[in-house]
């Protein structure tokens, strides 16, 4: 989870995209603007973390799955192969129709942890960022204090935090109901089998077969929608194998 990341990076994997980050403070950020700089950034991903309220808009456009490996947390797919990204154009534009995910709209900020086991959050920046480089920009802060633009992106930073805790609350109700097996799709490209697995997806026949009370609790609770979304979003796979077989 992002919020486990401490501020000062040290000894820590990053997230995905950032190279460093740094707690915003006036006197050592006062010089940044922020300007669009486009989604290079993103070009070679093939997947992006979702929280469950992004399913129903990105399932229009994206593939969702679930992560092979506990928390089984929910991926966006981009691509099936690293540099062929069904949604970041070569020349770093997003591509129009294709749903972007508040992971991606988040970036180059991050609400971090203050320091390992602290409690505390931060604003953080990732100070590397292109969005960052360049001439004009709104800057970060405006007379000793934040400017709106910074005010803007610690709100959807705290957004996408409570987004994904609430998200992590439906990974362990689906793993706690054993709905979350691993997945496989198959299908035909001119002719010829493909097969793409490696995730893990919510189990049709399990979840037709779930008893009466644990499936009104997913109900109750707002799971089915992006429960059906995922379903429905993995008949998007071929067609990224498609895309990759082309650009290949």
């Amino acid at each position: 989870m992002m919020s486990e990341t401490p501020a000062n990076g040290a000894a820590h994997r990053l997230p995905l995209f950032y190279n460093r980050l740094e707690p915003l403070h006036v006197e050592r950020h006062a010089a940044l603007a922020l300007h669009q700089a486009g989604y290079g950034f993103a070009k070679d991903a093939t997947g992006i973390p979702l929280a469950a309220e992004e399913f129903g808009m990105a399932a229009r456009s994206l593939p969702i799955v679930f992560a092979p490996q506990a928390p089984f947390m929910p991926i966006a797919l981009l691509a099936l192969t690293p540099g062929q990204s069904h949604a970041v154009t070569a020349d770093g534009h997003w591509q129009q129709g294709v749903y972007v995910p508040a992971y991606i709209r988040r970036y180059p900020f991050l609400l971090a942890r203050t320091s390992e086991g602290s409690e505390e959050m931060a604003l953080c920046v990732d100070p590397t960022a292109a969005a960052f480089s360049g001439e004009g920009g709104e800057k970060l802060f405006a007379d000793g204090r934040p400017a709106p633009v910074t005010d803007r992106a610690l709100q959807f930073s705290r957004d996408f935090e409570v987004a994904m805790q609430r998200t992590r609350a439906m990974v362990e109700a689906l793993t706690a109901a054993e709905l979350l097996q691993p997945g496989v799709v198959q299908f035909h490209i001119n002719g010829q089998p493909r097969r793409v697995d490696g995730f893990r997806a919510v189990d049709r026949q399990r979840l037709a077969k779930l008893e009466a009370a644990r499936f009104l609790e997913l109900r109750d609770r707002g799971y089915l929608e992006p429960i059906y979304a995922h379903l429905v979003s993995i008949g998007g796979v071929p067609e990224l194998a498609r895309e990759t077989q082309l650009q290949g």
